[in-house]
C-alpha cells in the first residue's frame, strides 16, 4: 500500500496474538507476520517511503492477558 496521497497523518497499529502479529495502516490490514520485529520493520519501511528518514516508535496501547492480545500503535504526522 503506497502512502502517496496528501494525508498528513498515518496511524499504524499492530495487533499481537499468540498466533501472529497483524499490521494495520489507517484501519486497513497490510499483512500478518510471525514476529513483532517483522511487523515493526514493515511499518517503518512504509513510513520511510512516505517521509524519508522517518522512524516509528510503537507504544503498547492495550493488553488483555486473558486472550494474550496486545495492541501497539504509532502515528506518522508531518
Amino acid at each position: 500500500m503506497g502512502l502517496t496521497n496528501m494525508r498528513q497523518s498515518y496511524n499504524f497499529v499492530i495487533d499481537s496474538e499468540s498466533s501472529g502479529h497483524t499490521l494495520l495502516l489507517n484501519g486497513q490490514k497490510i499483512a500478518r507476520f510471525a514476529t513483532l520485529d517483522a511487523a515493526e520493520a514493515e511499518a517503518n519501511r512504509l513510513a520511510d517511503s512516505a517521509v524519508p528518514g522517518a522512524i516509528l516508535n510503537f507504544e503498547l496501547d492495550f493488553k488483555w492477558t486473558l486472550t494474550d492480545l496486545e495492541i501497539r500503535a504509532a502515528t506518522l504526522e508531518w
